[in-house]
């Protein structure tokens, strides 16, 4: 059975638009990976749409693939080779770009599976306070070589 061997909830949360997450140690332009969908993996990094002015990040490294889940609003899978194995959320807005908190996934140079799992707070549900809020979970485990 998979378990969870490391999580990080990033204390900063992500003002106006994140991008993406990306290696800490690897030049990486987050425009230039194509988002067909809502997420798209690169070398080094991944794409993810996320239009809302607000996002709190969860990090989850796991032994192996985590269970599936079925109650947040959009999933994505996919794999993703980090060099550093280290990354942080980078958004951008109005030509300026912050940085979340760094997350170890403990080990260097490896290709990782993730899950990217997206749930929007909408105003009928929720205050005033979190219109335009999205909670993303993102999941990594070592990939099958």
């Amino acid at each position: 059975m998979t378990e969870i061997i490391g999580e990080l909830v990033d204390p900063h949360g992500i003002l106006k638009y994140m991008t993406g997450v990306a290696d800490v140690d690897a030049e990486v332009d987050l425009y230039d990976i194509d988002t067909v969908e809502w997420v798209a993996a690169g070398d080094n990094a991944i794409a993810i749409n996320v239009d809302s002015e607000r996002c709190l990040i969860k990090y989850e490294v796991w032994n192996g693939p985590p269970p599936p889940i079925d109650s947040w609003d959009r999933s994505w899978s996919g794999s993703v080779r980090f060099a550093s194995g280290k990354v942080v959320a980078i958004s951008s807005y109005s030509g300026d770009s912050s940085y979340g908190a760094e997350f170890d996934l403990g080990r260097p140079g490896g290709v990782w599976g993730v899950r990217v799992h997206r749930k929007s707070l909408a105003h009928e549900d929720f205050t005033p306070e979190l219109i335009s809020f999205a909670l993303l979970k993102i999941q990594f485990w070592p990939a099958a070589p």
